[in-house]
């Protein structure tokens, strides 16, 4: 769908789907939600809805472990509008009555409740439903349907088990899919029948929030879970040989495995991207604009070895390789490079039980807080794990437990397991096939602090030269992929920008005209001494500006958490007396006010901060308020329901003037 009006700024409003609370629904948001939704939108001349992904993510409650790129979630359908459910309307409205109350929802239950509703409505219709021509000229439209159907129903048949356990069809060609469909024809249609009518009901309420000039937005995961349909059926175009994740950073100092796998760029390149091109031109169907989760990962993706858990001993890819050569032209011989990339223990740090890197970041050096193992562990440890190098005292991990996962699967006490895992990240260069990477804590691993300053010198020349090589290989695959995602489709793309940012990424979003991500507590003149938070009314025009986002705390939570950083904020705020310790209504609204201010093209708010500018609304706990804690796994996460029925927003006069007065040059 063409976005109109590309330079005019517009108000939005970001929020799960689920979180909607309807009148008619069953305990979650549904499509059908979004409709009186955008009405007190239009009220309060909010321009925009800003989704978290739709996709299906099957048992997961994540919206980000996607188990098809093109298929949507069934939590999202509305019951009642599916042909064959009738005659469960009696057994669906006790269901609601039961859920609806909730401040939270329950995702396996609802989810299995409304798949047993649409099973059995389906079994009822009989071939009435599987002989719909509707559904068969949609089947011919979308060549997508035949593997994700083939999927689910092999998933039924597996007990939900993934694709990788099972005892067939594990490594499917089109022809194995098409030979599946036809033997297992009534399962595989209900899985598209399902589809069929997700779609026409996620259109209908596109086309109803259009007609009132309200655009959608959604949100594109770049990653796929490794057990979903598109990796299962379409292998080529992924290597499962790593995971994606990301580099250790202040919020996370062991690094991120997402446990995804990475693209095959050169395959999908070669074929002209068609596979990304069909699930954006997918998204088009409903959406204006669309979000690029992770844009970064178009540039180079931070790659985890599968025998890694966590992200610290990862690398990004691509990224030029350090050759022996070159290590032997700047003086280190074949036993330096040794020592630089293989974890040497020394005979005294294994008596005393000293470790290396702690892989967390945190320890940059040997730690002594545990005290010496015992003379037995001592002896089982260089026995068991280690081998001595000739007549030193010197050892090196065997290569059986040189890696996080092998050691973890260890019986051993924790003690012994953090000794080992210390010391295999205490390494200055990863080895690889044909050269090495640098190890992202590199300068605190012994062999680095060991060089000499001349050493050290040649050393960091080295990998300074690889970086600025590589900055150009990133500015070249990042221009040419997003360049593609740009131009298929009429929708105007937005980037997560977040992370470890090469130097060329912003000039490429800009060059392509993609709008840039600030989230305002993370925008800050980090070069600058206290590193001052910067006004939003100086963000670049290309750019969405959010005070918070599904991944964050809320303003307030921000806030109550975090006093020194509301103490600086406070003087960017211009208010008068002291800062308080609670986000009052008055700072709060001079925040979402500054925020709407911001030069930047789209600003969008959480609902649940336009809900805090109604007193009535405002939650007693700001931390109830979070979408998703990163990192964790609890039933909290993704989970948030809005305290009222989104029926009744549009009624709520006081909070619709608010917002429509001070939207100025957005209105």
């Amino acid at each position: 769908m063409e976005y109109p009006e590309k330079d005019r700024p517009r108000l939005g409003c970001a929020l799960p789907v689920a979180a909607l609370r309807g009148a008619s629904g069953c305990g979650v948001g549904e499509f059908a939600d979004l409709v009186p939704l955008g009405r007190f939108c239009r009220k309060a001349g909010i321009g925009l809805i800003q989704l978290l992904p739709v996709n299906d993510s099957g048992g997961n409650s994540s919206p980000y472990s996607a188990i098809s790129a093109f298929a949507l979630h069934p939590l999202y359908v509305r019951l009642e509008d599916v042909p064959g459910t009738d005659g469960f309307s009696a057994e669906t409205s006790s269901f609601r009555r039961d859920v609806d109350g909730a401040p939270r929802f329950d995702y396996p239950g609802i989810l299995s409740f409304k798949l047993s509703v649409l099973r059995r409505a389906y079994d009822a219709l009989g071939r009435k439903a599987a002989s719909d021509p509707a559904l068969a000229g949609w089947i011919r439209d979308n060549p997508w349907i035949r593997p994700y159907a083939a999927f689910c129903a092999l998933k039924v048949r597996y007990g939900g088990r993934a694709w990788t356990d099972w005892d067939s069809m594990r490594d499917p060609t089109e022809a194995d899919i098409g030979t599946f469909w036809k033997e297992e024809r009534r399962e595989c249609l209900f899985h598209a029948w399902v589809q069929f009518h997700l779609e026409r009901q996620f259109r209908a309420a596109a086309a109803a929030l259009e007609d009132m000039g309200v655009l959608l937005k959604g949100d594109l995961p770049i990653l796929m879970s490794e057990d979903s349909a598109d990796v299962w059926a379409e292998r080529r175009f992924f290597d499962l040989s790593v995971c994606a994740g990301a580099p250790p950073d202040m919020f996370s100092p062991e690094g991120q495995n997402w446990g995804f796998p990475v693209y095959r760029w050169d395959a999908l390149l070669s074929e002209g991207c068609s596979w990304w091109k069909d699930r954006l031109e997918q998204a088009d169907k409903f959406f204006h604009a669309f979000r690029i989760d992770h844009v970064l990962g178009f540039f180079r993706i931070w790659c985890v070895p599968r025998t890694e858990a966590s992200g610290s001993l990862g690398h990004f890819s691509p990224y030029p390789l350090l050759r022996g050569e070159a290590l032997q032209a700047a003086g280190f011989d074949e036993g330096r490079i040794r020592w630089l990339s293989r974890p040497h223990v020394g005979g005294a740090d294994l008596r005393a039980g000293r470790r290396g890197v702690d892989a967390s970041g945190e320890a940059a050096r040997p730690r002594t807080d545990e005290g010496p193992f015992d003379e037995a562990t001592t002896a089982r440890i260089a026995q068991r794990y280690l081998d001595r190098i000739g007549s030193e005292d010197l050892f090196l991990l065997r290569p059986e437990v040189d890696s996080q996962t092998a050691i973890r699967g260890l019986e051993e006490p924790e003690a012994v397991k953090a000794f080992l895992a210390s010391w295999h990240a205490d390494r200055a260069l990863m080895a690889y096939a044909d050269g090495f990477l640098p190890a992202w804590y590199y300068r605190d691993s012994r062999a680095y602090r060991s060089l000499s300053d001349g050493e050290r010198d040649r050393l960091e020349g080295l990998l300074h030269g690889l970086r600025v090589e590589a900055e150009t290989v990133w500015e070249a695959r990042g221009r040419e992929l997003l360049s593609v995602l740009r131009d298929a489709t009429p929708m105007l793309v937005c980037a997560e920008d977040l992370g470890d940012v090469p130097d060329c990424v912003p000039h490429v979003l800009a060059d392509l005209g993609i709008l840039s991500l600030r989230i305002e507590r993370w925008s800050r003149r980090y070069k600058e001494p206290g590193a001052p938070y910067q006004d939003p009314a100086g963000y670049p025009r290309l750019s969405v500006s959010t005070p918070s986002v599904h991944d964050t705390s809320t303003l307030r939570g921000w806030w109550e958490e975090n006093g020194g950083d509301r103490e600086e904020y406070w003087k960017l705020l211009g208010l008068q007396g002291s800062c308080p310790a609670r986000l009052t209504p008055e700072a709060h609204e001079a925040i979402v006010r500054k925020n709407i201010g911001s030069n930047s093209l789209l600003c969008i708010l959480q609902l649940q901060e336009i809900l805090d500018l109604d007193a009535d609304l405002r939650s007693a706990d700001p931390a109830a308020d979070r979408i998703n804690v990163p990192g964790t796994v609890t039933p909290t996460n993704w989970t948030w329901r809005m305290p009222l029925p989104v029926e009744s927003l549009a009624e709520r006069g006081k909070l619709t003037d608010r917002l429509a007065s001070w939207l100025g040059g957005r209105g």
